[in-house]
């Protein structure tokens, strides 16, 4: 079995950026350190890429756009397909070459983001769907290649983030059910390692604390952002709890929302009419659900178009590493009632 770059990287003890960097003899790498990769690739029959080897000797401008567990969601979410036509708009207004690419977990362990830039000619990439304990969640910090985040932040000289202010916009979202009435609101929360999980936690944490009200430490239903399960949770949150009083359901996506209106609907209740729900995205389905949704609009589209900006002019020099926060808007429709105070 031929040596691949990650058994170069381990032998010689660096990474695998610095092996790329160092095969492609960028200046930042000592000589000493390219004599031993050198060696240890020698040793190890090491041969890269040729033909990939060859174009990425050229200039390039290509972006990408990389999403990670895209194959694993067991249902498609138009927030993708919203944040690709932000991106692809972009694109397509500068005269750009614009590829996507689906990776996970295992995968960002077999190949770094800088040798997927490498081999794939690309300038640089717009990354979403990253997880705190991935290893592009690290690796990322040492990238030469320009990258822009969606929605979470990583540490490196190069590395971007495109988000909304998050914990403000829940806050906003959770103000809003107090201001009708609700005092005792259920929490469907996304994944617990997830970055916008506890910053979405602590926007409606804050908003209850300000008002008076208890954090209900009991009245929280986890999830991984996945419909089916928010559907299961609430179902089995409905059978525990229902002398508790829970007059309101605050998602923490609109596919949340989506799958607690269901539960409800299945165990007989009404929604706003028994149960208030509010999610939080912005999809476009949210507008043709039964009843229709009050959410919070992420403007994904603008995100997706945004980031792409913002990597095209780190690509060109025109823009430094930076982290740009997006406004949000609240859309208030027909899934909340009003109760007396």
């Amino acid at each position: 079995m031929a040596a691949t770059i990650q058994d170069v990287a381990r032998a010689a003890g660096v990474s695998v950026g610095t092996v790329s960097r160092a095969m492609n003899n960028y200046p930042d790498i000592s000589a000493k350190t390219r004599e031993r990769i050198l060696k240890v690739a020698e040793e190890l029959k090491y041969r890269p890429n040729l033909v990939a080897k060859s174009l990425s000797s050229k200039h390039s401008r290509d972006i990408a756009l990389i999403l990670s567990g895209f194959l694993e969601d067991a249902m498609f979410n138009d927030f993708e397909t919203m944040l690709m036509k932000g991106c692809y708009q972009f694109a397509f207004e500068r005269g750009l070459d614009i590829s996507m690419y689906v990776i996970n977990s295992r995968t960002q362990e077999e190949k770094s983001y800088e040798q997927l830039c490498y081999e794939h000619n690309i300038a640089g990439g717009i990354i979403f769907g990253i997880k705190s304990t991935d290893p592009y969640f690290t690796s990322l910090a040492e990238s030469k290649n320009p990258c822009v985040t969606i929605d979470v932040e990583v540490s490196g000289e190069n590395v971007s983030s495109v988000t909304n202010d998050h914990m403000a916009a829940f806050d906003e979202l959770t103000q809003y059910l107090i201001d009708q009435g609700h005092r005792r609101i259920a929490l469907v929360c996304g994944r617990k390692n997830a970055t916008v999980t506890a910053q979405r936690m602590d926007g409606a944490m804050r908003a209850l604390e300000r008002n008076g009200l208890k954090p209900p430490a009991d009245s929280v239903i986890y999830t991984n952002f996945l419909k089916e399960e928010a559907t299961e949770g609430v179902t089995g949150f409905l059978k525990e709890h229902q002398d508790k009083g829970v007059t309101a359901f605050l998602c923490m996506s609109d596919l949340l929302a989506i799958g607690t209106v269901e539960a409800l609907k299945e165990a007989g209740c009404r929604v706003p009419d028994d149960y208030s729900v509010v999610g939080y995205d912005g999809l476009y389905v949210t507008e043709y659900t039964d009843p229709r949704l009050t959410t919070v609009d992420q403007n994904i589209k603008d995100k997706g178009y945004e980031a792409a900006h913002l990597l095209f002019d780190m690509i060109e020099g025109r823009r430094s590493a930076q982290r740009l926060i997006l406004p949000h808007k609240l859309e208030i429709r027909d899934s909340v009632k009003r109760l007396e105070i």
